[in-house]
């Protein structure tokens, strides 16, 4: 059997999808040797992919100068895959392209712009369209549906019309290797104060606005001398976090570290107090896993997946609410056994979701689309 796998999106300063793809490519090839992958990638020097993947036996590269979801790819993949004698074809993402007879499984990550269209730039109403559309097409032409969430899948089920019998919920999995002990902690980022952490690209679905808001609110109502850390690159001509720390005059406690590599990320998560995720939506919310991974605390958002992934193992808050954010965060510094408490759930909590769990559960998706 030969499944062809498009990573075309596996950029890399790597992001959501990016890292999906490379937790489910490290481990899916040693489910059955006996069957043969073709990865569609970028070219090296912009892939992220890791080398390993492809000293597999059963694993081949095909470049593929593609960036970003675009419509070439509707042009030329249903011919890539009739010359590559593909069985099954998996897009992991919302816009399966047009005309292929191979059996195909999507990837559905998350519908933000579909639930919330306020976050899509003006300029962008030509992007919505091609959003709704290319779902329309994937929920129907697809032989079979990977959800990341059931949050996601309801949201699917409530603005499309679809056979939802063809969908399966995988949550993602979180990376294995051992992370830094608590003594390897002071390093590239000794410099910074105790802080709070937030992790992911500066979109205004993450609702950093009201993360400063919060910061403001933690060090002058509670006291806290607690700064921000934002580790994630600038997200198109969006400046408003930057902005309203000037405005708020928290622009000192406030440390912009654009894109921070998966190589320096565990340090982060080490050293931060909590992790703050008060996003207006998430697909998933990998990083509360990550976090959780290394000990450190979560607080999080009460709406989309969030409630999902973080089960009883953090905080939950109202993300239109700063105050919320700032008493909760409040809560958990100044608590001592909650935080241990909390600390050891979300230990306990990230060991449930493996990569190798989702390679497997993926798996038998494919088999699914070919039968």
């Amino acid at each position: 059997m030969h499944i062809v796998i498009d990573a075309h999106l596996a950029v890399k300063e790597i992001d959501g999808v990016s890292r999906y793809l490379n937790g489910l490519l490290a481990e899916l090839p040693k489910i059955d040797s006996s069957v043969q992958y073709t990865i569609l990638s970028l070219p090296r020097e912009k892939s992220c992919l890791p080398e390993e993947i492809f000293s597999h036996a059963n694993v081949s590269r095909f470049e593929l100068d593609l960036m970003g979801p675009t419509p070439r790819q509707h042009f030329i993949t249903h011919r890539l895959l009739k010359k590559l004698k593909a069985d099954v074809y998996h897009h992991p993402q919302f816009d399966l392209p047009w005309r292929i007879k191979t059996p195909s499984v999507v990837t559905i990550h998350d519908l933000k712009y579909i639930e919330h269209p306020e976050f899509l730039d003006k300029r962008s109403r030509l992007k919505s369209i091609y959003i709704r559309k290319s779902l329309q097409h994937s929920l129907r032409a697809s032989n079979q549906i990977i959800a990341v969430s059931q949050n996601t899948l309801n949201d699917l089920e409530n603005r499309f019309n679809f056979d939802i019998e063809k969908a399966t919920v995988i949550h993602h999995g979180i990376n294995s290797k051992p992370q830094l002990k608590p003594e390897q902690k002071n390093g590239t980022f000794e410099t910074l104060s105790d802080f709070v952490l937030f992790v992911g690209t500066r979109r205004p679905h993450k609702n950093i606005e009201g993360l400063i808001r919060a910061l403001s609110i933690w060090r002058t109502q509670y006291q806290l001398k607690l700064d921000l850390v934002i580790a994630g690159k600038a997200y198109s001509d969006y400046n408003k976090p930057e902005n309203l720390a000037k405005e708020l005059a928290v622009e000192p406690y406030v440390h912009f570290l654009d894109f921070v590599s998966d190589e320096k990320l565990p340090e982060l998560y080490n050293s931060a107090k909590v992790l703050v995720l008060p996003s207006f939506y998430e697909g998933f919310g990998l990083t509360l896993l990550e976090s959780m991974a290394h000990g450190t605390p979560v607080v999080a958002s009460n709406v989309s997946s969030i409630p999902e992934v973080v089960g009883d193992a953090g905080l939950l808050v109202n993300p239109e609410d700063p105050e919320d954010i700032a008493g909760k965060i409040h809560q958990i510094i100044t608590d001592t056994k909650l935080y241990q408490k909390l600390a050891t759930a979300g230990l306990s909590r990230s060991k449930q979701f493996s990569w190798r769990s989702v390679a497997k559960s993926t798996f038998d998706v494919y088999m699914k689309a070919l039968n």
